[in-house]
This record gives C-alpha cells, sequence and structure tokens, in this order.
C-alpha cells in the first residue's frame, strides 16, 4: 500500500512539473517601431505590435510563460549579456553583438531563415509608370525620387547619383509624388504599404526587388542558451513556422493605428 502511495505521489509530482509553464524574461525597446512594436515606456501597448504578436503565439503553442520587459534599447543588451534577460527582439546580425546573445546559426552563418522580421526599402511608383529598380541601378529615371529625412538608405541612393528629394513623413512622400514633383518614393516596406492601404491609393504599385533588406531576430542570453539548447532551437523553429502567417493575418489590424505622419 504504502509503495503504491509512493508510486501514485511521483506519477502527480511529474505530472506537476510536465504541465508548469516555463517563464521567460524578454525585453525589447520602450520607443515604438511601427509595426513590430507599439507604443512608449515601460508597458505593452495595445495592440502591442506584429513581433510580440508572434512571440505570444510561439508561446502558446509551446505552453511558455512569457514576461515582457521594456527599456532603451544599449540597456537590453546589456542585461541579456549578464543574464538578467532570458532573450531579447529585434536586433539585426553583428558579429560584435555576439557577445551580448546567442543567434539562430547555420554552418557558421545567422540563419535567416529563422529570422523574426525583415526591414525592406522598396521603390514605390505610378502604375504608369516604367521606373524600375533591377537590384544594383535604377532604370528609366529621369528626375528625382523621395525618400524620408535620416534615412539610411537616403546616402546610398546619393551615392548612385540619383537626386533625393527628402520629407518627414510617408504621406509626405505620397504627396509629393502625387504633385509629380518625384518619379518615386523610396521607403520602408511595411509602413507605406500600411499606408497605402489605409488611404487607398491604388494608383501606386511597388517594385518586387527591395534596394535593401535587414533580417532581425530574436536573441538568447548565453546563459539561458547554455541551460536550454534545445528549447530555444524548438523557439526559433517555431518563429519560422508562424512568421509569415502571424504577419498576413495580423497585420490589417494596424492599419488603423498607422498615424499618417509616419
Amino acid at each position: 500500500m504504502l509503495k503504491q502511495t509512493v508510486i501514485f505521489l511521483i506519477c502527480l509530482l511529474c505530472s506537476a512539473f510536465a504541465t508548469a509553464q516555463k517563464t521567460i524574461q524578454i525585453g525589447f525597446n520602450n520607443v515604438d517601431s511601427f509595426p513590430y512594436f507599439l507604443g512608449k515606456g515601460e508597458q505593452l501597448s495595445s495592440p502591442p505590435g506584429i513581433s510580440v504578436d508572434l512571440i505570444n503565439h510561439v508561446s502558446a503553442v509551446l505552453n511558455l510563460n512569457i514576461n515582457y520587459q521594456r527599456m532603451p534599447g544599449q540597456r537590453v543588451l546589456q542585461s541579456l549579456k549578464r543574464g538578467d534577460l532570458d532573450a531579447a527582439f529585434i536586433f539585426s546580425y553583428k558579429e560584435s553583438r555576439r557577445e551580448f546573445g546567442v543567434y539562430p546559426m547555420n554552418d557558421g552563418k545567422v540563419d535567416t531563415t529563422r529570422r523574426m522580421d525583415t526591414l525592406s526599402y522598396v521603390l514605390y511608383r505610378p502604375v504608369s509608370s516604367k521606373l524600375e529598380w533591377n537590384g544594383n541601378s535604377f532604370e528609366k529615371l529621369t528626375g528625382s525620387l523621395a525618400a524620408k529625412l535620416n534615412y539610411s538608405i537616403v546616402a546610398d541612393i546619393k551615392k548612385a547619383g540619383v537626386d533625393v528629394i527628402e520629407g518627414s513623413s510617408t504621406s509626405q512622400l505620397f504627396e509629393m509624388l502625387d504633385a509629380e514633383r518625384v518619379e518615386g518614393v523610396v521607403d520602408q516596406e511595411a509602413i507605406a504599404d500600411a499606408y497605402l492601404q489605409k488611404t487607398q491609393k491604388k494608383h501606386f504599385e511597388k517594385v518586387k526587388i527591395p534596394l535593401a533588406e535587414k533580417h532581425y531576430y530574436l536573441i538568447f542570453s548565453h546563459q539561458f542558451a547554455v541551460q536550454n539548447p534545445y528549447l530555444i532551437d524548438t523557439i526559433w523553429n517555431q518563429v519560422a513556422a508562424y512568421r509569415d502567417q502571424i504577419y498576413r493575418t495580423r497585420m490589417p489590424s494596424y492599419y488603423g493605428y498607422l498615424d499618417t505622419t509616419n
């Protein structure tokens, strides 16, 4: 009888451990970056942003409990390095940044298939325009392009000998295109697509090949990675599996939150 009781208690204990949620401390920036994360300050915004939506979905699939912590970007990295955070997002890959955390890797290179998000700079034109970007240079461009002030892509376009008229907002860029002051607009794809969807400007289209793109990742602290190698691989794999689905289904709900001054 005693033996049966002990076995029963062990089974109950094992069952409790099996169903217990693992809590992961995840940090991200405390200023907004549409559509990846929204709002400012320490609290989650409502809605929180596509990147948070993706992590929430993956955590539900894997029965994880996520404790989000918002703070300045550099503090996020330092907290990750110390192990005060288990993970952080969204960070592009830099070799020097590997001292702060662990990226998904494959054969010694960062695994872009397991990225969280991609930031792309894309060319937009009137639907009747012959303006093209072939991946290396502009074709059929005889005038100027519009792009946002202080965007890194502006310097690259100017290096190619193209005149750029800089604006402070996406709406201003497309107003210039509407007024035929420029022949095309270069903007971040997620922001420009949301703006065009919201304003229903169907007389503009984007060129398929991006001018530049940068991938962003969920990275883990070295301490957490050593202790949970299987779990971090599983999380990255689930991010890859659900990323496009979450973006496709959730992004329309964010169009109403896009301030046209963006």
